[in-house]
């Protein structure tokens, strides 16, 4: 007895209900070709809901056709409606259909009443399946060309709107602009001022989180938007994202790059939810803290609580987390300083991390716990308005080059911005700031991970200095190989230190 298994694909699933090419239907018509040609059908169904077919997709690496070939020696023939629900182009089709074939069953199209089993069925199929290539490609052109023309007459292309806004009808023609929340507007607005007055992204996701403000993925799940069970929380990186989003201050991005006017200068295409000053502030100071344009995607997390802020008494150089095998063959992490092994003319020191790391949280906790948090925040003076006239520049620059190019008239333009380049501070000035808080050290402590107590201890003033053992090559902890102070708040010499120690601690 033939034994077919059933193949379902939808690359948009909205619903079994679908009477187009829905699961259920695609799975019905097999059912009746199976029952039709007396096989029977395997109890498991393979489905591969909201994947891609096409050349951008999974192609042949589908999850569904992984479990096909899991069940090679159970069936004989796969049965799919129709060929474009296995292959989107010819190369895919013949690859899978060969493999079928060596594993001795036969592919089997519904739509097309294609038997691969015989020759003329697979050369009707590979003629067929060069037609759904065709097909494949030509809607990706369409949609290609529709994006780039929807974004060239300001509208917005399509998908969830970024955070803050609402998608809305466009005033002046068809399509669709973005039109600031009522709902969640304020939020952008709130974290823009709370950023400019200093407080760290940090501190902002931690209140964001306990106040219930919904992120973007909650309300798209709440909206159904998503079928994703578990919302993300807000955190520094998605504080940072939703402030510089060019969408919030009324900016469109297409291919990676801005929307500009003929000036060269970014287009803005629907009303915005921070003014671009404001805007460029907030790039200017995130980028200062290492959390801006620049900076994100550089910065390393700290390995351990005392990375950045441990140091060797020998040479002052900052310990570096790593870790050192024990004689039992255990792996032990420890603090070390690498300039003996460097070359750097310091003998060295080496001390085990994790009680080193209890014994400077109990001493934080007696020092300060009591103490409110004060937190050191670079903040940006200047505005950042240079990034934006220098990718003008580099962008007229570009099509300067491109054949046909009025070259007379984007030399003009160039020349605009040069002198609007010009006119804007040579440097960017930063200062640091204390932000003293609500909440004691000791509340902060328990509510941080590792990052963010490491940020804790740099706000404190605090300074880790390890002492060589007693015994040359020993990394065993001895408390008192350990110096460890804090800042003193109401001395400004002190005040000045912590400033110090907090820009050399964060990466």
């Amino acid at each position: 007895m033939t034994t077919a298994i059933i193949y379902v694909r939808l690359s948009s699933h909205r619903g079994d209900l679908d009477p187009s090419t829905s699961p259920a239907r695609q799975e019905e018509r097999a059912r009746q070709y199976c029952a039709a040609k007396g096989w029977d059908v395997h109890p498991h169904v393979v489905r591969d809901l909201d994947v891609s077919g096409s050349d951008k997709g999974l192609r042949l690496d589908r999850p569904g056709l992984g479990e096909i070939r899991e069940r090679w020696g159970e069936v004989d023939v796969v049965i799919f409606a129709k060929l474009d629900r296995l292959a989107r182009n010819v190369v895919d089709f013949r690859a899978f259909a060969d493999e079928a074939d060596a594993h001795g069953a036969a592919l089997v199209s519904v739509a097309e009443s294609l038997d691969l089993t015989t020759p003329g069925g697979r050369f009707v199929a590979t003629i067929l399946a060069a037609f759904a290539e065709m097909e494949a490609a030509t809607i990706a052109e369409r949609t290609v060309a529709g994006i780039a023309g929807v974004r060239a007459l300001g509208r917005w292309a399509g998908g969830a709107a970024p955070y803050g806004f609402q998608i809305v009808p466009a005033p002046d023609g068809p399509g669709f602009v973005l039109a600031p929340d009522a709902e969640t507007a304020p939020f952008v607005r709130e974290a823009a001022e709370r950023v400019l007055a200093g407080e760290s992204l940090y501190r902002i996701a931690h209140d964001f989180n306990g106040r219930g403000v919904p992120t973007r993925s909650a309300l798209l799940i709440r909206d159904g938007r998503t079928k994703r069970e578990t919302a993300a929380k807000w955190s520094t990186q998605v504080v940072a994202q939703m402030l510089l989003n060019p969408a919030t201050v009324g900016r469109s991005v297409y291919r990676k790059e801005v929307i500009r006017g003929e000036d060269g200068m970014p287009r803005q295409l629907w009303e915005p939810i921070l003014s671009l000053d404001v805007w460029h502030q907030l790039r200017a100071a995130l980028a200062a803290n290492g959390d801006g344009v620049e900076g994100r995607g550089r910065r390393v997390r700290a390995a351990r609580l005392l990375s950045g802020i441990a140091r060797c008494a020998g040479c002052g150089r900052v310990l570096y987390a790593s870790s050192r095998k024990h004689a039992s063959g255990t792996t032990v992490p420890t603090y070390a300083c690498a300039a003996r092994r460097n070359g750097q003319g310091c003998q060295g020191v080496a001390i085990t991390a994790e009680p080193t790391e209890q014994y400077v949280e109990r001493e934080v906790m007696r020092l300060v716990g009591h103490r409110r948090v004060v937190e050191m925040v670079t903040v940006a003076v200047d505005d950042g308005r240079r990034a934006d006239v220098e990718a003008g520049i580099s962008d007229i620059a570009r099509q300067m080059t491109e054949r046909g190019a009025d070259v007379a008239a984007l030399a003009a333009r160039l020349a605009e911005l040069h002198a609007v380049r010009e006119a804007l501070p040579a440097t960017a000035v930063t200062e640091v700031r204390r932000v003293e808080t609500e909440r004691t050290y000791a509340e902060e402590w328990e509510s941080r991970d590792v990052d963010g107590r490491r940020a804790l201890l740099a706000s404190a003033g605090a300074r880790v200095v390890v002492h060589r053992a007693a015994v040359p090559g020993r990394k065993i902890f001895d408390e008192t190989r350990i110096d460890f102070q804090t800042g003193h708040f109401d001395d400004p010499e002190a005040q000045r230190l912590a400033e110090i120690a907090y820009e050399e601690a964060m990466p």
